[in-house]
């Protein structure tokens, strides 16, 4: 893992910064030399309150004209912050009993940012990272204010410092090669990872799925659990009366009070996704290659037993096995119909129907929705939700290196719209620091899609 540390006077860290919500997102056009159907031709859009701070974007694919998608300018800026976390790839969510909202992110950015020229001044990159967005009474919170890091922080008092709001990484591998005392320093392990999965509050606790990632032989080889408590309180002022950032100590809000290893030495990871069914169980669901693979626990408990959902290679019907499938298994256990591909799926339900959304392809603009009567599938259906843009609405370079971690956020609706968020990055680690615009690469953007289910029904009847 690459650190660039930029030796500029960090001392400007505390005499530049400005709240992020101050900051003028500039707008870029959206792809109009693509455009396949610039003029709606028979439906008018929602009415839009104008405190959701929503950008009507135009058609360019081959989305129906009842469906209207719009720029979220408001998470697009909460999600510019300039000191502490500052940007991270990724972006799973879980809805908190209080109406809270739990981020979950991999390869993440920590240090400081200038609020002018966006560019991140100084960092370390954690390998992963959580956020707790703040809901109260209920109703969540929408500013930058209200996004926490649950961040152990190496130095938070001295502004001079190189290491101003560097952060270690939430969850360490228990083999990492650094040492503690450059752990405590704020170095990063290199050899192996957690990486974030789906998460669930069935059990009353938050129970968080993490994949175990071997990076000398780029394999998955484990599975991890953590359990967090739900109890206690967000401590104020753990840092800095501004930050509202804090490690989880025991009797605070989402402290770590279990891990589980599992420890298993299959290359696939049943957990990339995470469904909370109606049945009581919860479903967890893999990508090996272009199959799409479904695993459940026997409660909703992520802890009880898993059962794995398999083809009989001599029925051809699929059935539920106690033992992690072999390769042969999951080689014929799609849960996609007509060899459709899913690369990071999101599964929810909708009035009784199962969907999923995905991607179609690595770096591909083209977001698309499947749907299935049970979670378990087969998903069908397949249908063009709409097209990402190309371009992305900030200071400097505003084309991406790559697109990735498309990933759907019901837990974020106003109106039944469906939330989407993407995650951009630069050709090279490198250009994530030193020039303008720079810090608002490799975090995610938002998008709304009002009218999503007319994917199903172009006419406009359903609702």
């Amino acid at each position: 893992m690459k650190k660039h540390i930029i030796y500029l006077a960090c001392a400007l860290c505390a005499t530049t910064f400005t709240a992020c919500d101050d900051y003028d997102i500039e707008h870029t056009a959206y792809d109009n030399d693509r455009q396949q159907n610039p003029e709606r031709q028979t439906t008018t859009p929602p009415t839009i309150d104008d405190a959701w701070e929503l950008q009507l974007i135009p058609d360019i694919g081959r989305q129906s004209d009842n469906i209207f998608v719009y720029k979220d300018l408001k998470y697009n800026r909460m999600f510019c912050r300039t000191q502490g976390w500052t940007g991270g790839i990724g972006g799973i969510t879980t809805p908190l009993p209080d109406g809270s909202v739990l981020w979950a992110f991999n390869t993440s950015f920590f240090g400081c940012v200038d609020n002018t020229t966006r560019t991140r001044l100084n960092g370390n990159e954690p390998l992963n990272a959580l956020l707790v967005q703040r809901a109260y009474g209920g109703k969540l919170g929408e500013t930058q204010a209200d996004l926490v890091a649950l961040a152990d922080y190496v130095e938070w008092q001295d502004a001079a410092s190189e290491k101003y709001f560097w952060a270690r990484t939430y969850l360490r591998h228990p083999n990492g090669n650094k040492t503690d005392s450059q752990i405590e320093a704020g170095e990063i392990d290199t050899n192996r990872y957690q990486y974030v999965g789906g998460a669930s509050t069935a059990t009353g606790k938050l129970q968080m799925l993490w994949r175990t990632f071997n990076g000398m032989t780029n394999r998955v080889n484990g599975t991890t659990i953590t359990q967090h408590s739900l109890s206690g309180t967000m401590p104020a002022n753990r840092y800095t009366t501004l930050l509202p950032d804090y490690y989880p100590q025991e009797g605070d809000y989402m402290y770590q009070e279990q891990l589980l290893s599992l420890y298993r030495t299959e290359s696939v990871f049943y957990g990339q996704a995470l469904l909370n069914a109606d049945d009581g169980h919860t479903y967890l669901y893999a990508v090996q290659g272009t199959n799409i693979l479904v695993a459940r626990n026997t409660t909703a408990d992520l802890t009880s037993p898993w059962q794995f959902y398999v083809r009989n290679a001599t029925t051809g019907v699929m059935e539920w096995i106690d033992t992690f499938p072999t390769d042969e298994e999951m080689a014929r256990s799609n849960i996609m119909a007509n060899g459709y591909v899913a690369i990071m799926p999101t599964v929810f339900s909708d009035g009784g129907t199962y969907y999923m959304m995905s991607q179609a392809a690595a770096n591909n603009t083209e977001v698309y929705l499947y749907k299935a009567a049970t979670p378990v599938g087969p998903f069908t259906d397949q249908k063009m939700l709409f097209n990402l843009p190309s371009t992305i609405d900030k200071t400097g370079i505003n084309t991406y290196g790559t697109l990735s971690q498309v990933c759907a956020h019901p837990e974020l609706s106003r109106a039944g719209e469906l939330v989407v968020s993407a995650c951009t990055s630069v050709s090279t680690d490198a250009d994530n620091f030193t020039y303008a615009g720079s810090a608002d690469f490799s975090r995610p953007w938002f998008f709304r899609v009002f009218n999503w289910k007319h994917v199903y029904d172009p006419t406009g009847t359903e609702q």
